[in-house]
């Protein structure tokens, strides 16, 4: 049988397998002839897996606990009382004469306590519970980030996957070329030069392959980074490769809840409060004291009582306060530029993410049908004798490349929906999975 019976027997298979092939089915093994050594050694990872993992030893977040720890400690020590103190004086010892040594003596104990101003106390608790407060929302916004990277490091294994199956099928198209114009040029049918720019073509179509190959062995040494592994033990990622829906009447409302908001106004709360601290600072405490003197030389003994207070001609506290008002402005202007830009951000992501899901569903309800069919009627030409086969590779190549595009909409958008879901989420950090994590089957592999 002559090449080009051969080639009209198994081509179309090639196209059929290529074309109708589902997206899952594709590409699992590496492409290119990349060996899958040590499979299966590796497993297969979900999304909530990825969270366990995560969330059961993270250094981030158990450096915010511990942070959020001392703070409570804080509170503990501000809720105590000044300690009282005992002192003990000698006072006109070693004389000399008739008297002897001791015959002046005086001696003293006396006991001192401190009176805080009223109102000192509760303020310097109430401070300490608003830096606690603080303390817990900045371990909220740990948790809200590190939940939003697990979950894009996550879908960005998703989206190299995807980019790999579909560099692997132009890297088939573009062999399938260079073989059919090679036989062509060996018959004298067709210029050597146009051997040589399939050549060239199939040498980009495995530059961009592996490029995608190593793209994808980043993201998921990425994805393994988060919990201190290793790309190597991850085999593939178990996920639905598709664009959420975003709610469009909850952004706006939920956008108070966001962690960076709140911590940003417990700053601002933190801050007043200290500064009510420091102005009741700035009020001097007394110092009452009580004691017991003996007098040698007379043989009585006596009661002593006192009282100290500092005058507060010179330190009234005034460099605190200015200092701590200044800090509470500072905290209310960036809870203001933070407001603004968490608003833009998310103005833009619901752009991004409106975008990219209608470019996706232009792609997925016309163009990717279209390109389909009209590879289909080609082959089917091309059997018949109607076509050249560089035509119907060339109808393949362009089905391939709205993939391409569709997976790059499909990728922006997941992106986009996730954003929002970090901005403007009425769940809590922690809460399961967003967008794409456990939804049904993917729109490209019905």
């Amino acid at each position: 049988m002559n090449p080009a019976a051969k080639l009209l027997i198994i081509f179309p298979i090639v196209i059929c397998g290529i074309l109708y092939a589902p997206a899952h089915a594709r590409g699992r093994d590496f492409p290119g002839g990349r060996p899958a050594a040590g499979q299966s050694e590796r497993q297969a990872i979900t999304l909530p897996q990825v969270l366990a993992r995560i969330w059961a030893d993270n250094p981030d977040l158990e450096a915010a606990g511990h942070a959020a720890a001392a703070a409570a400690a804080r509170i503990v020590q501000a809720r105590l009382r000044p300690n009282p103190e005992v002192s003990a004086n000698v006072e006109n010892f070693g004389a000399r004469g008739p008297v002897g040594f001791f015959g002046l003596l005086e001696a003293e104990v006396q006991l001192s306590q401190r009176i805080e101003r009223r109102g000192k106390r509760p303020l310097r608790v109430h401070f300490a519970e608003a830096d606690h407060a603080l303390s817990q929302r900045e371990l909220e916004v740990r948790r809200a980030d590190l939940l939003w990277g697990a979950q894009l490091a996550f879908f960005e294994v998703l989206a190299a996957h995807e980019r790999v199956n579909n560099r692997q099928e132009l890297y088939r198209l573009a062999e399938q070329t260079r073989l059919f114009v090679s036989e062509r040029v060996a018959a004298g049918r067709a210029s050597p030069v146009e051997g040589t720019r399939a050549a060239a073509a199939l040498a980009s179509a495995r530059l961009e392959l592996d490029r995608s190959i190593r793209e994808y062995d980043a993201a998921r040494d990425r994805l393994a980074a988060l919990w201190g592994g290793s790309g190597r033990e991850i085999a593939s990622v178990e996920g639905r490769f598709e664009i959420s829906p975003a709610p469009s009447g909850l952004h706006e409302a939920c956008l108070e809840k966001n962690p960076e908001l709140q911590a940003a106004a417990a700053a601002i709360d933190a801050r007043r409060a200290q500064l009510e601290m420091e102005r009741a600072e700035s009020r001097p405490d007394w110092t009452v004291s009580a004691g017991y003197r003996h007098l040698r030389l007379e043989g009585a003994s006596t009661w002593t009582a006192g009282i100290s207070i500092p005058l507060p001609f010179s330190d009234r506290r005034q460099g605190a306060i200015a200092e701590v008002r200044s800090l509470l402005a500072r905290s209310q202007s960036e809870k203001a530029v933070l407001e603004r830009r968490l608003r833009a951000a998310l103005q833009q992501a619901r752009h991004d993410h409106g975008l990219a899901a209608a470019t996706a569903d232009t792609l997925y309800r016309l163009a990717l049908p279209a390109a389909r069919e009209a590879a289909a009627a080609l082959e089917e030409g091309y059997r018949l004798g109607k076509f050249d086969y560089l035509q119907v590779l060339d109808a393949a190549r362009t089905y391939a490349e709205y993939q391409s595009q569709y997976i790059e909409s499909v990728a922006a958008g997941m992106k986009a929906a996730l954003e929002i879901e970090r901005l403007a989420s009425c769940t809590q950090a922690g809460a399961p999975p967003g967008p794409g994590a456990s939804r049904g089957e993917s729109n490209h592999e019905k």
